[in-house]
């Protein structure tokens, strides 16, 4: 025999599948355009008020168009540094670089350097810029004398993801020193080649900065998730990515003109106690990013990324990556819970349950940055579970055709016994295997047509041309004279009874097997047991057996074949005369146990021994010895068993030796229309 394949097998190899390509592909990042599709779809659809404390100066075309063309004198940043200080802005964050001395006007860096100093608030950028394709990477920063009057110092570098979109910062970046190594990093401070970023910077001198982001330059810790090393060539250190939650599309957080500014044209009190950070709005500066709330509109400024980089660091509501140990554990459990309920589905429903746990699993992922500040990169367990459905379906199929082979290969064996010519199995073998499989099935089909075809038309010929003579001839026994006196007579009366007897069984045992349930009526069953009763009482009082009926006065209704199940309680009941010792009463009680008919049957007979009871209900099996009448085909029983079945009940026997048999019907009750 071959083996089955279980649904665990089939579950087991799916689970095992999907997780493979699930970290497959998160390991590879095949797809990571894809997991950024649910990033920035969580960002564009979560946006929040802006704080009212961050102001944005923007160098705009209105002001380029008063002031002149870039770059503009430096006098004139100190005029404006002048105007914010008494205006008592709390932190003034420069986005502008000042990497190079003013040849020109020479005094227009003391006057800037100055203001700066009086100020003691201003927080002045670096740059970490690649000059041109394969060049190392090159740190821009503030002249000397800019360098010593600003209060803090921070990078406004703003890396790209592969697609080209600013997402995220580094808090910090720098250039690692010459000749020094990786290894040489580990646990060793490196204010010289770690920068902290511009938002980082601003925060700490707002005294803002949260509890859990220092606001000195840290030591580089060496370590898979620590550090991310560039390529040599670049010479660049960056540790701790965090993305930023941004809180709107660009022009979403408060802006004022420069313009305005220098001409005093804004209300009082207006910048005190703010963080106010310059930087180029106007297009034509280049200072713009494509972010993720950009769609159709302008890029967003550079000033007000860092904007929102200030207001998630300040909140503490920067996005966080997941260890890529914890995003492969999260993928593989996503994409194998399907399997817990696709065995137990419709093809279609399965397909639907599919489709809604795939929605559900992408509005996690948009969510879960938004609302646990972690991105899970979504695509490994998305994809998976797109594929879930399909190599389900074909893992089963493939399954059931090898069952099917190996179903197929037994029956031929059969069919060929049976009479189906060898031939046509050989002419089936040669055809494409997919036809091959139905035409076989076709066969078998059509061959257990013929054999149901058969089996009718021998219980016509039982029913007819068996029992028809054999009851012609008792009958012709009976009327003949002095018949019944002789002995060789009445042999032959009692062998033909048995032979009348086996066949009507044989008979009935059949059409239990074959009853159409569909064509089931509603029966009376205190009726119908009533009826019963009143057949057996001449057999009872024959043996001197006395029937007690207790019998409840509930009208009970059940749905069946009121000939089957008479027949089937008639054979219990009178087996249970006929075993019965005589001058005693065989007991017969009904009643209703929930929505069940119970029909208890107990005789006072010798007894059934425990490993016998077993037999009493399979086909042709009797129960050898002195607990078994010398008479009987071993179909009486087998007929009660198929009928109780057919009515979706069920029967039990106890017994014990010397002390009698209780044989219990159960059958489910249904409620009519004569019930009130």
């Amino acid at each position: 025999m071959f083996k089955k394949l279980t649904p665990l097998d089939d579950r087991l190899f799916t689970a095992l599948v999907l997780s493979v390509i699930a970290l497959t592909i998160t390991l590879s990042a095949l797809f990571t355009r894809f997991d950024y599709l649910h990033y920035d779809l969580g960002r564009y659809l979560s946006a929040s008020p802006a704080p009212a404390d961050i102001v944005i100066v923007a160098i705009d075309e209105k002001s380029l168009s008063e002031i002149g063309r870039w770059p503009w004198s430096r006098t004139r940043h100190a005029m404006l540094v002048e105007k914010l200080h008494r205006a008592h802005a709390k932190v003034i964050g420069f986005d502008v670089i000042f990497a190079e001395p003013d040849l020109n006007e020479p005094e227009a860096d003391i006057a800037l350097a100055q203001a700066f100093k009086v100020a003691d608030n201003v927080v002045l950028p670096m740059l970490l810029e690649v000059p041109y394709f394969g060049a190392p990477v090159k740190l821009s920063q503030p002249t000397a004398h800019l360098l010593e009057s600003a209060a803090g110092l921070g990078r406004v570098h703003v890396p790209l993801d592969e697609d080209g979109i600013a997402r995220s910062f580094y808090l910090w970046e720098g250039l690692k020193a010459e000749g020094l190594q990786a290894e040489d990093l580990a646990g060793k401070p490196a204010e010289d080649d770690l920068r902290r970023h511009f938002s980082q910077a601003v925060l700490a001198l707002a005294g803002q900065l949260p509890a859990n982001i220092s606001s000195a330059p840290q030591p580089v810790h060496h370590g898979l998730f620590n550090v991310d090393f560039k390529p040599a060539a670049s010479a660049l250190l960056t540790q701790d990515r965090r993305y930023v939650k941004f809180l709107g599309p660009p022009g979403h957080f408060q802006r004022i003109s420069y313009h305005q500014v220098l001409s005093g044209q804004f209300p009082v009190n207006f910048f005190k106690d703010k963080i106010v950070l310059v930087g180029a709005t106007a297009a034509g500066l280049g200072d713009a990013l494509p972010t993720p709330v950009s769609a159709l509109s302008q890029p967003m400024p550079g000033v007000e990324f860092h904007a929102n980089a200030i207001a998630g660091m300040r909140s503490g509501n920067l996005i966080q990556h997941a260890p890529i140990w914890l995003t492969c554990i999260i993928v593989m459990m996503l994409s194998v819970l399907p399997l817990l309920f696709l065995p137990r589905l419709s093809p279609f429903k399965a397909l639907c349950l599919v489709a809604d746990y795939y929605l559900a699993v992408t509005f996690v992922a948009i969510a879960l940055p938004q609302y646990l500040n972690v991105w899970v990169p979504p695509a490994g367990a998305l994809i998976a579970i797109l594929l879930t459905y399909p190599i389900w379906s074909w893992r089963k199929l493939e399954s059931a055709q090898i069952y099917l082979d190996n179903a197929l290969k037994e029956l031929q064996a059969e069919l060929g016994q049976l009479g189906v010519e060898k031939a046509n199995l050989e002419s089936i073998q040669a055809r494409d295997e997919m036809q091959s499989r139905i035409a076989k099935v076709e066969i078998t089909s059509q061959f257990l047509r013929e054999s149901q075809q058969k089996r009718l038309d021998t219980l016509a010929f039982i029913s007819h041309d068996i029992r028809a003579p054999l009851a012609a001839a008792i009958m012709q026994l009976e009327e003949v004279e002095n018949a019944t006196s002789s002995k060789s007579a009445l042999r032959v009366t009692q062998m033909l009874n048995r032979a009348l007897n086996m066949a009507d069984e044989f008979l009935q045992s059949s059409r239990a097997e074959m009853v159409d349930t569909s064509k089931f009526s509603d029966i009376q069953v205190n009726g119908l047991l009533q009826e019963t009763l009143d057949d057996a009482y001449t057999l009872a009082q024959s043996n001197h057996i006395k029937l007690n009926a207790s019998l409840s006065d509930e009208p009970m209704w059940i749905q069946g074949n009121f000939g089957l199940l008479q027949r089937a309680i008639a054979n219990i009941l009178s087996n249970a005369i006929k075993y019965s010792q005589p001058n005693t009463a065989v007991q017969i009680v009904l009643s209703k146990v929930d929505d069940e008919m119970v029909l208890n049957i107990t005789d006072t007979g010798p007894g059934i021994p425990p490993e016998k009871v077993s037999k009493l209900f399979k086909r042709f099996s009797r129960v050898e010895g002195e607990y078994q009448l010398p008479v009987g085909t071993g179909l009486g029983l087998y007929f009660v068993d198929v009928t109780i079945q057919k009515h979706h009940g069920r029967i039990f026997v106890e017994s014990m030796l010397n002390e009698g048999t209780t044989f219990t019907i159960r059958l489910p009750l249904v409620a009519t229309q004569f019930e009130e």
